[in-house]
């Protein structure tokens, strides 16, 4: 193998991530949920929103070569858009319940029951 063979080679190698991430489609918006936070405006929704896309967006950048499908990218933008909504104080769906109490229906134990050991 001769030394232009070995770097145009090289180069290929670098190329080859870029050329795969070009094959996705890149994501134009979120496709999960976020609402207006307690005590938010629509407006600073709306400002706020635009702020997440391009978090979200320029998180993309950092993607590797492995998770470039198009799921892939959504699923991370995503993720990125939605935690940039919370941290701005704005409300998006989880999975499952949170309990902040106990239950109305739970049993009460008896008087001087010491607390459970974990």
């Amino acid at each position: 193998m001769n030394v232009n063979t070995r770097v145009w080679m090289g180069r290929a190698g670098l190329l080859a991530p870029l050329l795969l991430a070009a094959c996705a489609v890149l994501p134009e918006g979120p496709s999960a949920m976020a609402l207006p936070g307690t005590g938010k405006s629509l407006e600073q929704f709306r400002v706020d929103d635009g702020s997440c896309r391009g978090y979200a967006q320029a998180q993309l950048a950092g993607m590797g070569a492995a998770e470039s499908s198009s799921h892939g990218m959504q699923r991370s933008y995503d993720d990125s858009y939605q935690q940039c909504m919370y941290a701005s104080g704005h409300k998006v769906p989880v999975a499952g319940q949170m309990l902040s109490g106990v239950p109305a229906n739970a049993a009460t134990p008896p008087p001087d029951t010491p607390p459970p050991r974990y």
